[in-house]
């Protein structure tokens, strides 16, 4: 019999090996609390001959984390392989030098992506991006004397959209060589200023600094073909690939003056090293500088300059932060046919503004978040911005604003809030906007609905196919449209749905181009075009409806005509 002992024990063994090898083999050895990762593959390629790309970076970031990350590259036959990705909602890019970059969902170059998400252990194959060649405009900058002009700063500015207003923002920015020659690289299809400004007065000896004084022309910040006005710029209008070579214009000086005066900060002796001046066009709100040259500003004695400054009207801010404080003066300057001298600009603290938050319902938090407020400043570029955590009580403290109009915003609650209600001073406020005045003492105070109204649906095209990262917008009918808190976007998922959380009661129009810009909708201009071709919704406190649109037939930037 113990032979017969021994064969059954070790046949018992070899099965209980066995099965513990299939076992891992199966993954039940990994931690049981740690969902199972995702992966990633594909392909890319060049678009127009479908060439593999070789050494094209993707790079996938956590929509709810932007700190986590998962990146590959591809191999010399374009195919690439993210692995270890947690499982979550991604935005996936592609990279490549002399390329467009592309993002996953993306119908041209100028669209929205769609957000990817991956579930547990999910496993995406044969993905295939398909990339552009980038876009060059080149030139050549002269004086008025036609000699080249070196150091000169070149900008490419595309134009965006802000709470309504149209602005122009930076996509490539570069230096003109020995020559005068530059190169704007990297340029994605579609419709560009360009801006040069040169500052020859940076490199003057202190010796010559009389003869500057005394110079009333010189050189302004120029649009091409040269004109110092943005509305008379002509636009340059790039297709895919293209390279635009002469795009040449003169620099010419012209009548400016110069804006001198002092700063100090209130209650302090000691050195302004540090203080930062901006002066902004009050009329646009676009920053004219940035931070205060070195050579122009007397330390010890708060002494400050800004020359070549075109007549108009200006603000000018000044913000120092010292010792745990934010310092800020802000004055008007209106420039005529002669200098502003003298100006005294007097650093203050900002004021604490104390508030208090009030739900409309049982508090409602997205799980591990704390609730926290955040102003941030509608009527400067400077920094302006301050955010405090509330209290379990739902107090909170914004430390140090500077006087001027905030936007509040909330942050960490769940997506089925809104804001219900804001007053500042006893005063209701107009919107999610509240204005801060030194000296006033004033409490504001924030009601938090939990039971915003909900709209989803799916957008297709014309020919009732599901259109993927497409923009659908919620926009408020009637005078509530310069509430821009009220707006609702989102992009549709890559079987063309959307899920809308959050939504104040109220009537809307819901909206979908095929192509739009980004927050053009907030231009009541933009909207003329496209008023009674939405789809009208109305909401009350808690409602959900489902909506289906067929997006608005509108051109990409790379098939408009210049």
């Amino acid at each position: 019999m113990r032979p017969i002992l021994v064969l059954v024990l070790g046949f018992l063994a070899a099965l209980l090996c066995s099965n513990a090898t299939c076992a891992q083999g199966r993954g039940t050895n990994r931690d049981p609390a740690k969902p199972a990762p995702c992966s990633v593959s594909g392909m890319v390629v060049q678009r127009a001959d479908s060439v593999p790309l070789k050494s094209a970076t993707i790079r996938l970031e956590s929509v709810d984390d932007h700190t986590q990350t998962f990146s590959a590259t591809t191999d010399v036959g374009g195919r690439f392989e993210v692995t270890g990705i947690e499982p979550g909602r991604y935005r996936l890019r592609v990279i490549h030098n002399g390329f467009v970059t592309v993002e996953y969902g993306q119908r041209s170059t100028s669209d929205p992506g769609a957000v990817l998400a991956l579930s547990q252990g999910q496993d995406l194959k044969d993905l295939l991006f398909r990339l552009v060649p980038s876009g060059v405009i080149g030139g050549r900058i002269q004086n008025e004397d036609g000699d080249p002009l070196p150091w000169v700063r070149v900008s490419a500015l595309r134009e965006a959209f802000s709470r309504g207003r149209r602005r122009l923002i930076n996509e490539v920015t570069v230096v003109t060589d020995d020559h005068g020659e530059y190169r704007l690289f990297g340029l994605r299809p579609g419709r560009y200023l360009i801006n040069a400004a040169y500052r020859p007065g940076q490199r003057l000896d202190p010796t010559e600094e009389d003869d500057l004084e005394a110079e009333k022309s010189g050189y302004v910040p120029t649009y091409y073909p040269g004109t110092t006005d943005a509305t008379k710029a002509i636009a340059i209008t790039v297709k895919t690939g293209e390279e635009i070579p002469s795009a040449d214009f003169l620099l010419e000086p012209t009548t400016v003056y110069s804006i001198r005066g002092h700063v100090s900060v209130l209650g302090m002796r000691r050195s302004t090293e540090g203080v930062v001046l901006m002066l902004e066009p009050r009329t646009t709100g676009w920053a004219w500088g940035s931070q205060t040259r070195q050579s122009l500003v007397d330390k010890s004695e708060g002494a400050f300059e800004i020359p070549n400054v075109l007549p108009g009207a200006y603000s000018l801010v000044a913000t120092w932060m010292g010792e745990g404080r934010r310092y800020q003066a802000r004055q008007s300057v209106d420039l005529g046919g002669a200098d502003a001298d003298n100006l005294q600009l007097v650093l203050t603290p900002g004021s604490n503004v104390n508030g208090q938050v009030v739900w409309d319902g049982k508090a409602s938090l997205e799980k591990g978040n704390v609730l926290a407020v955040m102003a941030r400043s509608v009527n400067t570029n400077a920094i302006s911005n301050a955010q405090a955590p509330v209290a379990p009580n739902g107090s909170f403290t914004l430390r140090e604003l500077p006087d001027g109009t905030y936007q509040l915003f909330l942050l960490g609650q769940t997506q089925d809030c809104y804001l219900k209600s804001l007053r500042f001073a006893g005063m209701e406020a107009s919107g999610d906007e509240f204005n801060v005045i030194r000296g006033t003492q004033a409490t504001l105070e924030v009601t938090i609905s939990t039971r915003g109204a909900r709209v989803q649906g799916s957008v297709t095209d014309v020919d009732g196919l599901a259109l993927s990262g497409v923009f659908v917008v919620l926009v408020p009918d009637g005078e509530r449209r310069s509430e821009f808190h009220l707006f609702k976007q989102q992009t549709t998922d890559p079987y063309g749905r959307f899920d809308m959380r959050g939504i104040a009661p109220g009537d809307y129009t819901l909206f979908s181009w095929e192509h739009v810009d980004q927050n053009a909708w907030q231009d009541p201009e933009f909207l003329k075009e496209f008023e009674g071709k939405g789809e009208s919704v109305s909401l009350q406190e808690g409602e959900g409806k489902s909506v289906q649109l067929t997006a608005i037939r509108t051109a990409s930037q790379e098939q408009q005509k210049p």
